[in-house]
């Protein structure tokens, strides 16, 4: 019997995973693959996987040292069978393939939370859905976008945090600290996240007057060591690697091509009132905040309800939820964020891993359960309107309407064309940076002489000397004025220069010029 009822349990959670998974893959392809578009961070994260494999001078090093290398990793194993689809470059398809399966993971690990902590699986399973088909959380699990990965990994350091609080075992923790590790891996947000669990960890114990002062910061220094020593690792690691690969120890903050440089050349004139000005930053951030923040409220007003609002674990919930926002908020007063809304997305993850601990301490538990429910529905209903508002959810709104930034994508295709029709096996100059699907559209990759290749410098000194046939630029709008070709010949886009002829021009995104031949 008890064999059958496992049996039974694991078929609930193969189904929940499989049905996830298949309506964020297909819903992912729809977009990439029929629809046409892409999200430029999901596509630049499949181009340094590709150039691992592709370019002109394939090694691990091109994956690059500036965004978190683990989903270019995973993505790098989707890649080994683009000989066989090239839509899994060209088309972006390798990301939609990694963020639908941790989106449907996600959704796995909410029902087997639900399991731990005595909930019906019924129950579990509706939470898990309301979560996975909240339209904002379903586009990021489909979208290719690194947002589902990390999401994976922090509702599990919630779990299991919670998980440790009821048993004190070191279990929980060991697989805590592997998920901090590997959220640290996938994007930066996991710094002040794994800074608000290590505070979590030292107020559960430091509280538990049970044991004098003097054992438990013994047990909290022998926890800490525990928890944060893989993740610990894994930044000194990464700063290793930038410092003898890129000679800059500091390279993934510093390079032009990363965060800081970009939000500088992102920040409109609404951010640029917040530098400086942390009344307004912090109501900025709040209002942001806000629209995620539906199932945190309403656990915090079942707490005041039932009398236990003023409880350590209330303290615990509020550090992790609000500890990436509090992130943006430094980054906000300093200029060094562009503010996106999908920054402040993660304390409705956070809540939504919350939720089966707290309803296991229901007092009024229908009414409780009830209450979390609609909480987990109306956030659809309040994240799809902001989805269809340009002025808060601007790339969201892009994604869904044939605006600018599909027009760009779609003169890169028309670029991809031109090359791969009438110039073969030419020698293309071009940042990688800038051009990354146009890269992986063509049929022949290699063609292209791109940043990570060891002549990039030095052909881009002197293109006609170093076997440059052609140099393919963007226009320097935005962030891609930080194109090498463009920081190296700021007016060759607008007005050309005598060692090139314009040989092709896409849109108002994209020229062609023909390199002329050195001169004795």
């Amino acid at each position: 019997m008890k064999s059958h009822r496992l049996s039974s349990s694991r078929t609930g959670l193969y189904a929940v995973f499989g049905f996830v998974l298949l309506l964020e893959f297909g819903f992912g392809f729809y977009l990439a693959a029929v629809y046409g578009f892409m999200s430029g961070d999901a596509s630049s994260r499949v181009a340094n996987a590709f150039y691992v494999l592709y370019s002109r001078e394939p090694g691990l090093a091109n994956i690059g040292f500036v965004w978190n290398p683990l989903p270019s990793l995973m993505e790098l194993v989707v890649l080994v069978f683009y000989p066989l689809y090239k839509g899994l470059a060209a088309q972006g398809i390798a990301a939609v393939i990694v963020s639908s399966l941790f989106a449907a993971l996600t959704a796995v690990q909410l029902v087997r939370a639900g399991d731990r902590f005595g909930l019906r699986r019924r129950l579990s399973v509706l939470l898990a859905l309301l979560y996975a088909f909240n339209p904002y959380i379903f586009y990021y699990g489909a979208n290719g976008l690194t947002e589902a990965i990390f999401i994976y990994f922090i509702t599990i350091c919630v779990v299991q945090l919670l998980l440790w609080m009821g048993k004190q075992s070191a279990g929980p923790l060991v697989l805590a600290a592997v998920a901090l590790a590997l959220a640290f891996w996938t994007r930066y947000e996991t710094v002040f996240f794994g800074a608000a669990l290590a505070l979590a960890v030292l107020i559960w114990i430091v509280r538990d007057r049970e044991e004098t002062l003097k054992h438990r910061l013994q047990q909290a220094e022998g926890t800490w060591t525990l928890l944060l020593a893989p993740v610990v690792y894994s930044g000194l690691l990464w700063i290793f690697f930038n410092w003898t690969i890129m000679g800059d120890p500091l390279y993934f903050l510093t390079s032009d091509y990363g965060n800081l440089g970009q939000a500088e050349l992102l920040q409109d004139e609404k951010f640029q009132r917040l530098i400086g000005n942390p009344w307004n930053t912090l109501l900025f951030v709040g209002e942001r905040t806000a629209y995620f923040s539906l199932p945190l409220l309403a656990i915090l007003l079942i707490r005041l309800y039932e009398g236990r609002l003023l409880r350590r674990d209330v303290l615990l919930l509020l550090l992790l939820a609000l500890s990436i926002p509090a992130m943006q908020f430094i980054l906000l007063l300093r200029g060094g964020t562009a503010a996106w809304i999908r920054y402040y997305m993660y304390v409705f993850p956070i809540a939504a891993a919350w939720m089966p601990y707290e309803i296991s301490r229901l007092r009024h538990r229908r009414t409780g359960v009830a209450l979390l429910l609609v909480s987990l529905a109306g956030s659809g209903y309040v994240m799809l309107g902001m989805m269809n508002d340009p002025t808060i959810a601007s790339d969201e709104y892009e994604a869904f309407r044939q605006n600018k930034l599909y027009a760009e994508q779609q003169a890169g295709k028309q670029m991809t064309d031109v090359i791969d029709r009438e110039l073969p096996g030419r020698t293309i100059l071009t940042d990688s940076f800038s051009s990354f699907r146009i890269v992986m559209g063509s049929d022949s990759p290699r063609q292209f002489l791109i940043t990570s290749d060891s002549e990039f410098a030095d052909a881009l000194e002197a293109p006609a000397e170093h076997g440059v046939e052609y140099v393919l630029v963007p226009n320097p709008q935005a962030v891609l004025s930080l194109d090498e070709v463009n920081k190296k010949y700021p007016s060759l886009y607008e007005q050309g220069a005598d060692w090139a002829e314009l040989y092709r021009q896409a849109g108002e995104y994209w020229k062609l010029y023909k390199v002329k031949p050195e001169t004795e």
